[in-house]
């Protein structure tokens, strides 16, 4: 760990360029199984924490993250919050502190939405060089000069984080338009027996990420959801035809019209004959 003295702090935050972001202090942490580390009051300066390995939990404004390898997290000042290291897998972390005018705009451009203070960052290794470059810095910082160059490095390293956070938004929205792309393929084929691996080619993803993605968007698995349109599909036919109910089960892609009864009472609480 390396710091900035009290003394220097108050100097530099003075001075122009400084006055505007100051690096007070960097590290790295290996955890132990114990760590923790409670702030009831806050903290004077603003913190980011990157997880590099194993797991952690941070506890701000009445609710607990959990904290993951590659991601990581932001505390604005005075904001009281606590964390630590999962005891059964503890995290390895960098870490920084740092004031300034600035501190806040930084805060606010990175984690737009306090509710939400995990950061998701796909490129851990440009992170990762950075940390390692603010160390380096903040190993020299007798001079006022390293000491401008250690925030230039905090800034970027800012920066870099910045861009992590917008390139994930943007693949969920890519993402989020592949899933409505299979909701609107299902709603076309209510006919056919379409799997998980045919769904998650139409999205673009693959059959893993698909599903949990999909089920954390519409509340069930992507197939629970396309029987529930065929499902509703049948209501819709059973209300406005004639058709023998085992011809509207094949209608909707099921050739066991058993199957098809025990699914329809499964979902609608009631029989299809009982429906109509």
């Amino acid at each position: 760990m390396t710091h900035l003295s009290d003394e220097l702090k108050a100097e530099y935050l003075k001075r122009p360029i400084t006055e505007g972001l100051l690096c007070l202090r960097a590290g790295h942490h290996q955890a132990p199984p114990t760590h923790y580390l409670p702030r009831p009051e806050g903290s004077e300066d603003t913190i980011f924490i990157f997880c590099t390995d194993g797991r952690g939990w941070l506890e701000v404004s009445g609710k607990t993250h959990v904290i993951e390898k590659h991601t990581g997290f932001l505390i604005p000042a005075h904001i009281p919050h606590a964390y630590g290291a999962d005891p059964d897998c503890p995290w390895s972390t960098y870490w920084t502190h740092f004031q300034g005018r600035q501190a806040a705009d930084y805060m606010r451009m990175i984690t737009p939405d306090p509710e939400n203070p995990v950061l998701h960052l796909p490129e851990p290794q440009a992170v990762r060089n950075g940390f390692e470059q603010l160390y380096q810095q903040m190993n020299d910082v007798h001079t006022y000069t390293a000491v401008i160059a250690a925030s230039g490095v905090l800034s970027h390293l800012l920066v870099t984080v910045m861009q992590n956070r917008q390139a994930v938004e943007v693949r969920l929205r890519g993402a989020e338009e592949g899933l409505s792309k299979t909701v609107e393929f299902m709603q076309r084929n209510l006919g056919r027996r379409l799997t998980l691996k045919d769904l998650s080619a139409v999205a673009g993803i693959s059959p893993n990420h698909y599903a949990t993605m999909f089920h954390r968007c519409y509340g069930h698995p992507p197939i629970d959801y396309f029987n529930r349109l065929k499902i509703q599909r049948a209501c819709e036919l059973l209300a406005a035809t004639r058709l023998r109910i085992s011809e509207v089960g094949e209608l909707l892609g099921f050739e066991d019209a058993f199957y098809f009864s025990r699914l329809f009472k499964k979902i609608m609480g009631v029989s299809p004959r009982g429906y109509r």
